[in-house]
């Protein structure tokens, strides 16, 4: 019997066992079978309703953590402040008081040549004027007009960086949910290459084998256990790898485009500059840098020879500029206009080229997905039959080529939630495109899962 059990342990093509322990032999050979009942149940008789839980696909998880932005609290602080720049501007009346006193030093250098009549030893003067092009009547709803487009754009702002730190923690919670998934799976495949590991290194030091099979388990091992060391909080090993669920997600791309080409946030952001701009120019007038100011005008007098007097006096002040400034300025404003167009053609091209790039990636990890279902579908079929194979086995069999087999299929579930995780980011960075909606009301879910056996 226990030649027998040694015979099992020993590969294909390896002969002789006086070199082997047959106790040792005896307890590898248990733990073999053990963990090949383990291995069967897991896979073939589930527990849960598949790996990735039932109910709790992809875009469930979606739908769950990804939502329109709450901005009410952000587009009142914004709008009180618009409501205080206008009332700022409107409050400008270009009204004012001016004022001087003043008295004559040249009395006693015998310098003052006026008359005794007109002769005053001090004065004082104050005046009302009103500046009318100066004040808040001139361009009064292009003014309004042109606060609120900037309260706009601040808004837009504020979306725009916020939905990139949104997505950024979306991507997140999917790694992390990944992993522990990953982490479930992983934990088998690692336990496997132990024991291959601990087995052929023990056949190795009793001269029975080569190392190159050993050396291939060692690297396999170690890149397994460097991956479950990158995983913060691992999550104990699996108890179903039976149906490892996916989801195929296909996105309504005309749909989106459109949707996208009208509401993007950097579009509509260059939409506003530009009105922002044509606003400016209707604002920017020769008017505005003139002063015309009526004013009323009180003048006291001291005199040194007759009694004080006073005098009221009304004009108008008025102050021309002679330049081509506003010309220029107007011109500036417009050939600016004319390069947010460029840039507002070039971001549309840009942003239909990003996300037809990530739904051409969608479209290959959907595929990536269906094959690996397939595959998982075919060896779970595989390993179904070789199990009633090796129940009324004749003889004995190739253990480590048994177990072999059995990571092949935990490796493919790996690969399969790698996919997945791959295309839910895919997912995500199409959000940073829609601020105010769900990329999912663009998405359609079907459902991919291994078939039974």
């Amino acid at each position: 019997m226990k030649l027998k059990m040694i015979i099992a342990l020993i590969l294909c093509g390896l002969f002789g066992h006086d070199c082997i322990n047959a106790q040792d032999a005896e307890t590898l050979f248990g733990r073999f079978e053990s963990r090949f009942c383990i291995l069967d149940s897991i896979i073939h008789n589930p527990v849960t309703g598949g790996l990735d839980g039932k109910g709790n696909s992809e875009v469930a998880r979606l739908k769950a953590n990804i939502q329109p932005i709450d901005t009410a609290r952000v587009d009142s602080v914004i709008n009180n402040r618009v409501d205080a720049q206008i009332a700022a501007a409107r409050s400008v009346t270009g009204l004012s008081v001016n004022g001087q006193i003043y008295g004559r030093l040249d009395e006693g250098f015998g310098l003052d040549e006026d008359d005794a009549l007109s002769r005053y030893k001090a004065k004082v003067q104050a005046d009302i004027r009103w500046n009318i092009f100066g004040s808040g009547l001139l361009h009064r709803k292009g003014k309004a007009n042109e606060i609120r487009i900037r309260g706009e754009i601040s808004k837009l702002d504020y979306r725009r960086e916020d939905i990139g730190r949104l997505v950024a923690l979306q991507k997140e919670q999917f790694r992390i949910h990944y992993d522990s998934l990953l982490s479930g799976v992983l934990a088998h495949r690692i336990y496997n290459l132990s024991l291959l590991d601990e087995t052929l290194s023990y056949l190795l030091k009793q001269g029975g084998i080569s190392s190159d099979d050993l050396l291939e388990i060692l690297n396999e091992k170690s890149e397994a256990e460097r991956l479950m060391a990158s995983i913060v909080n691992p999550a104990p090993p699996t108890s179903d790898l039976s149906a490892p669920g996916a989801a195929i997600v296909t996105v309504d791309s005309a749909a989106l485009m459109t949707f996208i080409s009208r509401y993007n946030v950097e579009t509509s952001s260059l939409i506003l500059r530009q009105q922002l701009l044509d606003q400016q120019i209707a604002n920017t007038s020769y008017w505005s840098t003139l002063n015309f100011s009526p004013f009323l005008r009180y003048s006291y007098y001291t005199r040194p020879v007759i009694d004080n007097s006073s005098n009221i006096d009304a004009g108008v002040s008025f102050i021309i500029p002679i330049s081509g400034e506003t010309g220029k300025k107007r011109r500036a404003l417009k050939a600016e206009k004319e390069v947010l167009s460029l840039e507002k053609d070039r971001l549309t091209a840009v942003i239909a080229d990003n996300i037809h790039l990530i739904l051409l990636d969608i479209e290959r990890m959907n595929r990536s997905i269906i094959g690996e279902v397939a595959r998982l579908t075919e060896l779970k079929t595989y390993l179904n039959l070789r199990k009633d194979a090796y129940v009324n086995r004749i003889g004995e069999y190739n253990y480590l080529a048994r177990m072999r087999e059995y990571n092949a299929y935990i490796l493919c579930c790996e690969r399969l939630l790698s996919f997945s995780y791959q295309r839910d980011c895919m997912l995500a960075s199409l959000q940073i495109y829609l601020p105010d909606i769900s990329i999912l009301n663009f998405c359609k879910e079907t459902e991919a899962s291994v078939a039974a056996v």
